[in-house]
């Protein structure tokens, strides 16, 4: 009941929309990072936002394998009111994630496994893989069936459940559960009126052991098992749905977020005095305009002025919103301040420890 109120309920948004899809970003690329390592891939966080922005030759498997899962959930913003959950779905998906990542990887892209699942796992009892084509047809009639629409979490969990028994793939079903939770959970409006922040990896795997723990017990498919696992879940999706409602409020990201960030001895060494005062100026109005700035050097030409803009866009600590770039707010992706930010987000709470 809950999570219905916090899915329907309206939120006042203070946040400016630009500065929240920022931040939208950034959760996407932790969300994806923190689902990797789930699965066992242990690429550091400080070693993945350095890497991000790398020329693609030059990045590391592991955050080649990170970046795809990120562009994959965007994507699927971008497609979520088309997306129909079929087998092209997820023989597609998968092959965008895996294809490339090792010559390997790139064999088995968007097909099925034609072996025993988890081997290494005792008890496990995943269908044969002759059975998994047939199963995830049943999995995918209970995904497009109507239901009443208060049930709509748990059906997302239980699906997540069913799917990693499933384990259609031979590598990757992690990823690729979240991946179908993401989708399931958007189409069914979790992001709410103002459009929420969805954290699949940070609800349902808020303790990465316990998540695994309950999940392995569900396989069993005895209703306290994955009742358990349910409710495991979705007290995550409940509480993460919280922390994202409250970045829709710009005082908590100013005060608890960016103004801490902008403290770290670095932006010292970076910026003078003017510079300051030109992102205290965004931090407080989120977007600014030159006649913002010119209020405060009143005894400055409209060029100069112009020039100290530019400067700081050269910098990409501001950014420009439109073609012309009469309008900047803060580069909240900037590979230097990006780090800061996801260490402030992560005292605040608003990223599970690892």
């Amino acid at each position: 009941m809950d999570i219905e109120y916090l899915r329907r309920k309206e939120t006042i948004v203070t946040t400016d929309p630009f500065i929240y899809n920022q931040l939208r970003n950034i959760f996407l690329d932790l969300d994806a990072m923190s689902s990797a390592r789930v699965d066992g891939n242990k690429t550091g966080l400080s070693k993945f936002l350095e890497a991000k922005d790398d020329d693609p030759e030059s990045k590391g498997r592991k955050t080649v394998e990170i970046d795809k899962v990120a562009q994959s959930m965007r994507v699927l913003d971008q497609n979520i009111n088309e997306t129909i959950f079929l087998q092209g779905f997820f023989t597609e998906l998968h092959r965008t994630i895996r294809e490339g990542i090792t010559n390997e990887s790139s064999r088995f892209a968007g097909k099925y496994r034609h072996s025993p699942a988890r081997p290494d796992v005792p008890g496990n009892t995943s269908p044969a893989f002759h059975l998994v084509e047939t199963i995830m047809d049943k999995l995918i009639v209970y995904l497009n069936k109507k239901e009443t629409s208060k049930f709509d979490a748990i059906k997302s969990v239980y699906a997540h459940q069913r799917f990693l028994w499933i384990h259609p793939f031979r590598e990757a079903n992690g990823l690729m559960a979240r991946l179908m939770t993401y989708a399931m959970l958007r189409k069914q409006g979790f992001g709410g009126v103002p459009d929420r922040i969805i954290n699949p990896t940070f609800s349902f795997c808020w303790d990465p052991e316990k998540y695994l723990k309950l999940i392995r017990r569900a396989d069993s498919d005895k209703e306290k098992d994955v009742n358990a696992f349910i409710e495991f879940a979705l007290d995550g999706l409940k509480n993460d749905m919280i922390r994202m409602d409250s970045l829709l409020n710009y005082e908590i990201i100013k005060e608890e977020i960016l103004k801490p960030a902008f403290k770290h001895p670095l932006f010292d060494r970076v910026f003078g005095e003017q510079d300051r005062l030109i992102i205290d100026i965004a931090l407080e109005k989120q977007v600014i305009q030159a006649a913002d700035v010119r209020l405060y050097f009143p005894q400055k030409h409209p060029t100069e002025i112009s020039k100290m803009l530019k400067w700081l866009r050269d910098k990409e600590m501001i950014i420009g919103l439109d073609e012309h770039a009469r309008r900047y707010a803060i580069n909240l992706e900037n590979k230097y301040l990006v780090k800061q930010v996801v260490g402030k987000l992560e005292r605040a709470g608003f990223i599970p420890a690892s």
